[in-house]
């Protein structure tokens, strides 16, 4: 256990990132307060009940909200003014115009500007560039404001895994603009992990592009396979091969290197267009975003070219896509690249049936279209005309060929995650498009 922060830690937002930090933290012995504008995620948290799907995460929660270490509630003016530390961790974009919410932000500074004595502020919400030097001149409107040291210290967690990657993460960033303002977090952060992490320290705008430009790195890879995938089918040339020759050279690296039906979710596609902002006045433009971007968007046209080649026109056909969270194993559906598929394929004319088994059945999903879910896979299968993995989900690599045949009506699937067993499903007469 690290040494027990003299004071109070306050983390605003419980999402992926608020939560896991907060857990961490608490479960290093520090007394942490999480607030939570929605009133029911914040009664669910203060008695410890998590509200997505991960399962280290609440393991750990339930216990340090049983241990009277970590409280939750609403925002208010108080937990701002006492706390010794003020982690920032809130959904600090609108996902339909990709601006980010700068009305909360400053309602936040105008609250911490108000304080008896000073602290430090952490922000790890992903921001555009130059945020940080509007938040701290927001907080120096006022005297005590002024003194407040504001660090810039971006998350890198994947879900799934956001409590482990809060307890070991493979790199800390720490920027400020003064190396005063960082001397608490430095400590902070020595304490929690120790001397031998990987601490990077740089400025405000240094960390604010070290997140943006390692998902837009991400993104590149996976647009990059996705090419290769779109190219490959085309010459029936093996995938799995092609992966493996190019990415055992150790400079490439086969690890965020496997295709599917592009990346969504809501951190890459949030910042690829973050990192091009104009909100704060940039005029630099990142080509290679807006590139990782255009390719993206053409993964759902290929497959739905490659279904139309297979059954002739979608008009009144059946689809069964199989999962809609944005990645295997978690229940996340924002930014859903299947849902994305399905309000595109209705378009087309098709009848769409979606088969998510960590969503409650008829839970409804909103992106362009209203989408209703189903935890019934054979209702979903039932008269099919053909079958779409639609997520990575495990369970899906255990679906028998022999079952699908008995309810499907025409034998095509489309696998681009590639984790169903193609010769057994063969075998039982379906063909792979």
């Amino acid at each position: 256990m690290a040494k027990k922060s003299p004071e109070s830690i306050l983390v605003v937002g419980a999402g992926y990132v608020g939560l896991a930090t907060a857990v961490f933290l608490a479960n290093k012995g520090c007394r942490v307060h999480v607030v939570d504008k929605n009133p029911e995620v914040a009664k669910g948290v203060s008695t410890g009940k998590l509200h997505f799907k991960e399962a280290e995460l609440a393991n750990r929660l339930r216990a340090v909200v049983r241990s009277g270490i970590l409280t939750a509630s609403l925002p208010s003016k108080e937990f701002y003014h006492s706390a010794g530390f003020i982690v920032i961790a809130i959904d600090s974009v609108d996902h339909a115009n990709w601006k980010m919410r700068l009305k909360s932000f400053r309602k936040m500074a105008e609250w911490i500007g108000e304080r008896k004595r000073p602290a430090t502020v952490i922000l790890k919400s992903t921001n555009i560039l130059g945020f940080a030097e509007y938040f701290k001149s927001i907080l120096d409107k006022s005297e005590l404001g002024r003194k407040i040291n504001l660090v810039v210290s971006p998350e890198f967690l994947r879900e799934g895994f956001a409590y482990e990657d809060s307890a070991k993460p493979w790199r800390v960033i720490v920027g400020a603009n003064s190396r005063e303002e960082s001397l608490a977090t430095r400590k902070l952060y020595i304490d929690l992990y120790g001397a031998d992490m990987p601490l990077v320290e740089t400025s405000y705008r240094g960390a604010e592009l070290i997140k943006l430009a390692s998902n837009l790195y991400l993104s590149h890879r996976l647009a990059f396979v996705h090419e290769i995938a779109d190219y490959a089918s085309q010459y029936h040339l093996d995938l799995d091969s092609l992966r493996q020759g190019i990415g055992l050279d150790p400079r490439i690296g086969l690890g965020y290197f496997n295709p599917g039906l592009g990346f969504g979710g809501s951190c890459l596609p949030k910042d690829l267009n973050l990192i091009n902002s104009r909100q704060l006045g940039s005029r630099f433009t990142f080509h290679t975003a807006e590139t990782a971007l255009v390719i993206n968007d053409r993964v759902l046209d290929h497959v739905i070219k490659r279904l139309r080649g297979a059954i002739g026109t979608l008009r009144r056909k059946h689809i069964a896509i199989l999962g809609c969270a944005f990645k295997g194993e978690v229940d996340d559906t924002r930014g859903s690249r299947a849902v994305k598929l399905a309000v595109r394929l209705r378009r087309h004319g098709a009848v769409v049936g979606i088969h998510e088994p960590f969503l409650p059945d008829g839970a409804v999903i909103f992106d362009g279209a209203e989408t209703m879910v189903s935890r019934d896979m054979k209702s979903v299968l039932r008269g099919a005309s053909a079958i779409v993995i639609g997520t990575s989900h495990r369970q899906f690599a255990k679906l028998k060929g022999e079952t699908a045949r008995k309810l499907v009506k025409t034998r095509f699937v489309c696998d681009p995650f590639r984790i169903l067993p193609r010769e057994s499903w063969e075998k039982a007469g379906f063909i792979f498009v």
